[in-house]
């Protein structure tokens, strides 16, 4: 990424580079905290020469900036974005997407979560519940009574897609198709990928669009209606006349993929991790089961599992917190670096499942509040209580897990290896 309009820095305009914070280096992403210390002390907020964009790290900072609709997370709006096409040149990407929720103005975006919400509703949700409770049963069934298992492999690699591919109806025998789809949703978007890689992921998403327009030209002819799931509650959606069109629907899968499955992925090796390298923590979890939302939302503030930040664009030229942001630039909004701030959390690097955690944004602050919200907190409680009871002596093992990382991957600090010893053997023979 090139800023073309000016080689030299406006004047006072803080600037960083690589040296300072380098989210592709291997020793921040094995330990990042002291590079976001640097960050929140040294450089709230500050143009990255090397990344071409702001980078905003305090959580006072990256909440506003959350929370105020001048920076959209709309990729359109971003100023090396490709140039918009004629309408006829446009694919079932570009159309779901420029009117999604990163894309609508804010009266739109308003419109969209009121017809969605029917979707999220309690009986809605109690039959994904149950859906999500199976899959997770059946991979807890494939490790048995195994001494050890790698956390990634057997649990963060097929949860998070394949409870987004139920609860939006794709069949078990699609759910490596529907896994790809998802992948490439994300990358299609991303700023820190080139042109080229973005374009390819892109059109890659086509056959995936492809089949979900067929599933909504299926439920919408449905004689006896479109069902009362997910699918058939966001078709048969209404308010004062107006319902979701297709690409709106299209859109809404596209957020809950982005919300969901790719980053769901990191939600349950970092929850174990957290609290297999916690004892205390994890024993107190099992004697107060009352702790357990707050002990998934504190795991996943301690362990900060993103590697890029959020990206936002200026929709106009802004002055923000002293610095003068021109309008299409780029921001990364550093939320991960902001659940580490010790002005909000103190002792930051302290995991306490029993932590006050108001005002967190864990799961991001604004308009734009994560619409998976839900989904992650269900599979993360799930995934615990059925681990807690088949294990309840597990340690890492190697006192790490043998912990390794994805070093390459464009969004997160991804562990891909995270094995835990079961110690069911010994137990069973000390019963």
């Amino acid at each position: 990424m090139n800023d073309t309009a000016s080689t030299a820095a406006p004047a006072g305009r803080i600037e960083i580079d690589a040296r300072i914070f380098n989210p592709y280096s291997k020793d921040y992403i094995r330990e990042p905290d002291p590079v976001w210390q640097t960050l929140i002390r040294d450089y709230p907020i500050a143009w990255h020469k090397d990344l071409q964009m702001w980078i905003v790290s305090t959580h006072e900072l990256v909440d506003r900036m959350l929370k105020d609709n001048r920076f959209s997370p709309y990729f359109g709006h971003w100023e090396h974005a490709p140039p918009p096409k004629p309408e006829d040149q446009k694919n079932d990407f570009d159309k779901s997407y420029e009117v999604g929720f990163f894309a609508v103005p804010p009266k739109d975006h308003l419109r969209l979560r009121k017809l969605t919400m029917p979707a999220f509703s309690k009986p809605v949700m109690a039959k994904i519940d149950a859906k999500i409770r199976d899959l997770i049963v059946e991979c807890f069934d494939s490790i048995g009574d195994a001494e050890e298992f790698d956390v990634y492999e057997t649990l963060a690699a097929k949860i998070p897609v394949r409870a987004i591919a139920r609860m939006v109806g794709v069949p078990t025998n699609m759910e490596d198709f529907f896994h790809d789809f998802a992948v490439n949703i994300i990358k299609a978007t991303r700023i820190n990928l080139g042109p080229k890689e973005r374009e390819a992921a892109m059109q890659a998403t086509l056959p995936g669009y492809a089949h979900f327009r067929e599933m909504i030209a299926e439920r919408r002819a449905r004689p006896e209606g479109p069902g009362d799931d997910f699918f058939g509650s966001l078709i048969s959606a209404s308010d004062n006349g107006s319902q979701l069109t297709d690409y709106e629907i299209l859109s809404v899968i596209f957020a809950l993929i982005t919300a969901g499955s790719d980053t769901a992925t990191d939600l349950h090796t970092f929850l174990l991790q957290a609290l297999l390298s916690h004892p205390d923590q994890l024993a107190l979890l099992r004697q107060k089961p009352e702790l357990m939302e707050n002990a998934i939302i504190e795991c996943l503030r301690w362990g900060s599992f993103g590697k890029m930040p959020f990206f936002r664009f200026a929709t106009e030229d802004i002055e923000f917190a002293g610095q003068q942001i021109r309008k299409g630039q780029g921001i990364g909004v550093n939320i991960m670096a902001a659940w580490h701030d010790p002005a909000k959390w103190p002792e930051p690097t302290k995991l306490d499942i029993t932590r006050r955690l108001d005002g967190n944004i864990v799961f991001g602050a604004g308009a734009h509040f994560c619409i998976g919200t839900y989904l992650v907190r269900v599979q993360g409680s799930l995934m615990l209580t059925e681990f807690m009871k088949r294990f309840p002596d597990a340690t890492l093992a190697d006192g790490d897990g043998r912990i390794d990382y994805e070093w390459t991957h464009h969004n997160a600090r991804r562990i891909n290896r995270l094995v835990v010893k079961t110690n069911v053997a010994p137990a069973r023979k000390a019963a």
